[in-house]
């Protein structure tokens, strides 16, 4: 009779988690602003899959802090306030440190010399169109094959929960600077040949530069990435100001 009833649930656990995955890749791709309430019937129409799965799996990036729901106006995707990308930074500096080490210090390879090969041929051509997202791909790729490299199970999960807040993060970053793209290229190429090398320690320290590199352009930039304030939230930052400027609030 349980076995019955689990078979019988898995093909509404497998649609609801092929929502998941695919409304995780609209957030991080940019197909969903901000400042927009996520229907549930245009992201099922989007993504192929009924309203259903669609709703349970915007309530899952709810309880996750990924969306948030606003009574009386929708559910929206959430921006990350400084303090949270301060954060962000951190637990990435402690999981991504260790498991570059570990990847190094165990003599991992996997996919790297081709992930390198990659890199090289990208810094060949200016950045425009197609290679700037090709970059972009490769660079998650060099994350996550390290970490997959350092062959800790645990590691691998504790990252695997930060990847989509890592990419909404990313997301606050609105221009795209030739520069810094072929800079990110530089450094991936660099830590990704550091682990191959087993350079544990040059691979910790090329690791956390970039990371902190990177997210100096995230705070850099943030202000620029927020929106307007309403006239209701102009309205409730009066009292506010006055009293900051030493006059009663009107």
């Amino acid at each position: 009779m349980t076995l019955g009833l689990e078979h019988s649930q898995s093909p509404h656990r497998f649609a609801r988690t092929v929502a998941m995955e695919r409304i995780c890749s609209l957030l991080v791709d940019g197909a969903v602003p901000f400042d927009a309430p996520l229907s549930e019937r245009a992201i099922a129409e989007a993504i192929g899959i009924g309203r259903m799965p669609v709703r349970e799996a915007l309530r899952d990036l709810a309880r996750e802090g990924i969306v948030s729901v606003e009574p009386g106006r929708g559910t929206f995707l959430r921006r990350l306030d400084a303090p949270e990308v301060m954060e962000l930074l951190e637990v990435r500096l402690a999981i991504e440190g260790m498991a570059v080490r570990l990847a190094a210090e165990k003599g991992f390879v996997g996919d790297l010399p081709q992930i390198i090969a990659t890199l090289h041929s990208l810094t060949k051509r200016p950045f425009a169109g197609e290679r700037i997202r090709e970059a972009e791909a490769i660079g998650d790729r060099v994350h996550g094959t390290i970490v997959q490299g350092a062959g800790n199970e645990i590691l691998n999960s504790l990252y695997g929960g930060l990847r989509l807040r890592i990419g909404i993060s990313l997301r606050l970053v609105q221009r795209r600077e030739d520069d810094r793209i072929r800079e990110t290229v530089d450094e991936h190429l660099a830590i990704a040949e550091a682990v191959l090398a087993r350079s544990a320690d040059l691979a910790v320290q090329l690791l956390h530069d970039h990371l902190r590199r990177g997210h100096a352009i995230t705070i850099a930039n943030f202000a620029q990435s927020r929106p307007a304030p309403t006239a209701a939230e102009a309205a409730a930052l009066k009292p506010a100001l006055a009293r900051r400027r030493g006059r009663p609030p009107s």
